[in-house]
């Protein structure tokens, strides 16, 4: 039987989640206009992947972003538009193309990340390292992924 102290902590927990949530929705949004305001938030997110990967076949961002394909291929298609992307035919595969950042749009993603990065790290200056350390390890738990060491 469920104590009503762990009863009440999941609660917290829940609510924390939920205003977790609708903040990093925020902060997407804000980043993603940002970044180009002619695009979608989701266009960032894929962005996302095409930077952290690159090059990167449609297939993996898929993965990545659970995003139905049709939405993925219609993103693509308007980030090569913009000129934020170039695609090359996937030596492996030349029935599919894989995507990586143009330099300019490389260099946006990464000073608008490195921004968000020193917003949200302010947010543990007055946490300890060893608070962060076990506030990560839990978070990773919680979400089911390892840790690398």
């Amino acid at each position: 039987m469920e104590s009503e102290a762990r009863r009440d902590a999941v609660g917290s927990i829940e609510d924390a989640i939920g205003r977790f949530i609708r903040s990093v929705r925020t902060s997407v949004t804000e980043s993603a206009q940002a970044f180009a305001p002619d695009l979608q938030p989701s266009a960032y997110a894929i962005m996302g992947v095409i930077y952290a990967k690159a090059p990167v076949a449609p297939a993996t961002i898929i993965a990545a972003t659970g995003m139905d394909k049709s939405s993925v291929s219609r993103q693509l298609r308007a980030l090569k538009e913009a000129g934020y992307v170039t695609a090359q035919p996937d030596p492996d595969d030349r029935r599919a193309d894989l995507y990586a950042p143009t330099a300019e749009a490389g260099a946006r993603f990464e000073a608008i990340r490195a921004s968000n990065r020193a917003r949200f790290g302010a947010t543990f200056d007055e946490w300890d390292e060893e608070e962060v350390v076990t506030f990560a390890a839990l978070l990773d738990k919680f979400t089911g992924r390892r840790r690398e060491s």
